[in-house]
């Protein structure tokens, strides 16, 4: 752990991505340090620079993608506000949406995602989710294990949570959608059956992470073969991992991409909410060839309050509306917070220029 936040502290890159120390270690799945690319895309597309980042440290995943994210962005000079807060307490989320509201229009949920739903539900109280603002958060895949994070528990606050989702943008990885795949994932489910006596409930998508290994597998036949066929010793860990990397193939999850750093750079879906069907749909793609957001063809992002587009990145009249523009008659344009609702400079936020 020590090491850990040492890593985080002073890059952005996470441990694992130090090869001097794991030199034998090829993720195949993904690694959240292309994560800010994957937001930086996004935000080159809609033209936006001023982003507001809110983390919640209890959760290890919501930690370290929102870290990984922190100095990513930083890097690049998007962000401009950041702020932690403890899932676990009873925290005032309205507070760290105002906070927020001061430096930025875009606001990324690094949070668990019971705690997704509670700030869209808060942003709509506050009349955040009519178009000014947009909301990002990240579900690498859909499964329990990163909590739930769909707008529908069951509850009375069910039609409400659909309304303030339409203004979420949802970033997760590329799911394969190949006859291939169709027909692996049908084998794992009848195996898991079988072997552990596990059935998939209704609309579970099998764990990307099982293709994964799969291609693992994959590829380090490849490299064993090649090793083979040059007569090298195939007990060299090393050599072999080295014959791994800088390589690319298609796998049962697609096209693999394994960079000089033995780094998969994996693919990932932007998804934005229907608000006819209720359902996450993809409207985008990220591919790590190209490191560009590209629009999926027949799709569009259903902006939010009837817009026909994303909201700007400053508001007209600054976002205290306090802009020279908006002044007139001796008064200010109303802010969407009055001022005095937040503070200047709010207590364990990070603010940069």
């Amino acid at each position: 752990l020590g090491r850990l936040s040492n890593r985080w502290k002073n890059d952005s890159s996470g441990m694992f991505k130090d090869k001097s120390r794991y030199q034998t270690l090829t993720r195949m799945s993904y690694c959240q340090c292309r994560l800010k690319l994957v937001f930086s895309s996004i935000f080159r597309q809609f033209g936006w620079r001023h982003i507001a980042l809110i983390i919640d440290r209890s959760d290890l995943f919501s930690l370290t993608v929102g870290k990984n994210l922190e100095y990513g962005l930083k890097d690049e000079e998007l962000l401009k506000f950041v702020r932690e807060l403890d899932g676990n307490d009873e925290e005032d989320i309205e507070a760290y949406l105002k906070d927020a509201s001061m430096y930025a229009r875009v606001i990324i949920l690094s949070v668990r995602g019971s705690l997704v739903r509670k700030f869209m539900l808060s942003a709509l109280a506050l009349g955040m989710t009519r178009g000014e603002f947009t909301f990002l958060d990240v579900e690498i895949f859909q499964s329990s294990y990163w909590g739930d994070h769909y707008w529908e528990l069951g509850d009375e606050d069910d039609f409400k949570a659909r309304k303030s989702y339409e203004a979420l943008l949802r970033v997760s990885l590329l799911q394969p959608t190949s006859p291939t795949y169709q027909y692996f994932a049908e084998k794992v489910r009848a195996l898991a059956k079988q072997d552990y006596n596990y059935t998939f409930v209704e609309d579970e998508e099998v764990n990307f992470f099982i293709g994964a290994f799969f291609d693992g597998v994959y590829l380090l036949g490849m490299a064993l073969n090649d090793t083979l066929n040059e007569g090298g010793d195939i007990r060299d860990g090393t050599a072999i991992t080295r014959k791994m990397w800088g390589r690319d193939f298609e796998g049962i999850t697609g096209h693999v991409r394994i960079d000089d750093n033995g780094d998969r750079d994996a693919d990932y879906s932007i998804l934005d909410l229907d608000p006819i069907t209720g359902r996450f749909e993809v409207v985008a793609h990220y591919y790590g060839i190209t490191r560009e957001y590209s629009p999926v063809k027949g799709k569009k992002i259903h902006w939010p309050g009837g817009r026909e587009g994303p909201p700007p990145d400053v508001p007209k009249c600054g976002f205290l509306g306090t802009s020279p523009a908006c002044q007139g008659n001796g008064g200010k344009h109303k802010a969407l917070f009055p001022c005095n609702a937040v503070s200047e400079t709010p207590r364990a936020a990070t603010i940069t220029p």
